[in-house]
């Protein structure tokens, strides 16, 4: 009986260690369009890790990366995973910004740059991800030239739908 008792206890144990855990969805997630030949990706590169931790918000940060062919495949297999590919399908090509997507509604809040340092990003990525989650967001008012307006569509539907 001690025998019997001894491995259902490894069992269990066993068990408990090999479960996956069960991560928090984010409540944005921050596409980085890229390219390694791209100097406004390695400017955005440099400052978008940065930014996440400052800013303290549950996001979840994408690379849609087109330096290789492998690497602009892993990028839409990711966008696929989220449910993201209308997003990666409208700027897949155009690297050096990132697109703050709502995580449930799917729909892109604003973008980020390498323009911004990685304070200022993580200011107006904590302000998106506010509106994801439906909090309210004292913001600062500002006559920066910098915007969070994304840029205009990189690939167009050729039939227009």
């Amino acid at each position: 009986m001690k025998r019997l008792s001894s491995f259902i206890a490894a069992s269990l144990v066993t068990a408990a260690f090999a479960a996956p855990a069960l991560a928090a969805s984010p409540d944005v997630y921050v596409v980085n369009f890229r390219n390694a030949q791209d100097n406004n990706s390695a400017r955005l590169d440099s400052q978008l890790s940065s930014a996440l931790a400052i800013s303290g918000v549950n996001a979840e940060e994408v690379v849609i990366d087109t330096s290789t062919a492998a690497k602009w495949e892993k990028g839409a297999h990711e966008a696929f995973d989220r449910d993201i590919v209308p997003v990666f399908n409208q700027w897949v090509g155009l690297p050096g910004f990132a697109a703050v997507v709502d995580a449930k509604t799917k729909r892109v809040i604003g973008c980020v740059n390498g323009t911004f340092s990685a304070n200022e990003m993580a200011d107006k990525i904590r302000q998106m991800a506010s509106q994801a989650s439906g909090s309210a967001y004292l913001s600062r008012a500002s006559v920066a030239a910098k915007t969070t307006r994304c840029p205009a569509a990189h690939n167009q539907d050729p039939l227009g739908n």
